[in-house]
C-alpha cells in the first residue's frame, strides 16, 4: 500500500508518540522501582539485520536498534511491545528504510544459574521506504523470535535474540523477510 505525504507526517507522529511512551514509562517506573518491584521493564538492543534482495540471490545487512518495553505475567510468559530500526539496505539504486512496530507474547524457561531461553510469537506492522520516488509500503505480519538471557542483578539483565519477520513489503526486489541479530538489556521496575 503506497502512502501519501499527510501519512508520512503520521509515521512521524507514530515515532514522537512512542518515545513520549518510553518517557513517561520511565519517570513512573523511577517511582516504582523505589516502592517495590513490578512486572513492569523496558529495555533496548543494538544488532544486525540482513535480508536477500534480487530474487534471494544476493545479501545484504544493515546496523539495527530497538527499544521495548514489556509485562511480566508470571516467571514464564510476558507480552511486550517494541519498535524496531532495520536501517537501510541498498539495491540497484534504490535504498529502503525498513522500520517495524510488533507486540509480541513471550515464553521463557528459566535454567538456572540466572539463565533463561525464550521464544516469541507476534504481529509486525512493518514500514519500508523507497528512495528514487518509489514511495512507500506498510505490511502487517508474523514475527518469530528465539533468545537467552542472563541477569546480571536483580533488575537487570543481558539478552541475545534471533528474530525473524515474515511478511516485509516487497517490492523493488527486496524480500519480504528479514532476519536480526541483536544484544541488549532490559530493566525491571
Amino acid at each position: 500500500m503506497n502512502r501519501n505525504n499527510k501519512n508520512t507526517v503520521v509515521s512521524h507522529g507514530k515515532k514522537a508518540g512512542l518515545l513520549a511512551a518510553a518517557a513517561v514509562a520511565l519517570t513512573l517506573g523511577s517511582g516504582l522501582a523505589m516502592a517495590a518491584d513490578t512486572p513492569y521493564y523496558i529495555g533496548g538492543d543494538v544488532g544486525k539485520a540482513s535480508q536477500r534482495v534480487d530474487g534471494n540471490s544476493q545479501k545484504r545487512s544493515s546496523d539495527s536498534y530497538s527499544i521495548f518495553g514489556g509485562y511480566k505475567l508470571n516467571e514464564n510468559f510476558a507480552v511486550e511491545a517494541a519498535y524496531t530500526d532495520l536501517g537501510k539496505v541498498d539495491f540497484g539504486g534504490v535504498t529502503a528504510k525498513n522500520k517495524v512496530y510488533s507486540l509480541d507474547g513471550i515464553a521463557r524457561a528459566p535454567l538456572g544459574n540466572n539463565f533463561g531461553i525464550y521464544g516469541k510469537v507476534g504481529v509486525a506492522y512493518a514500514q519500508r521506504d523507497y528512495s528514487a520516488g518509489l514511495g512507500d509500503e506498510d505490511k502487517t505480519g508474523l514475527k518469530l523470535g528465539v533468545g537467552v538471557d542472563y541477569a546480571l542483578t536483580k533488575n537487570v539483565s543481558l539478552r541475545a535474540e534471533a528474530t525473524r519477520y515474515n511478511n516485509m513489503p516487497d517490492a523493488n526486489g527486496f524480500n519480504k523477510k528479514v532476519d536480526r541479530l541483536g544484544v541488549g538489556l532490559a530493566y525491571q521496575f
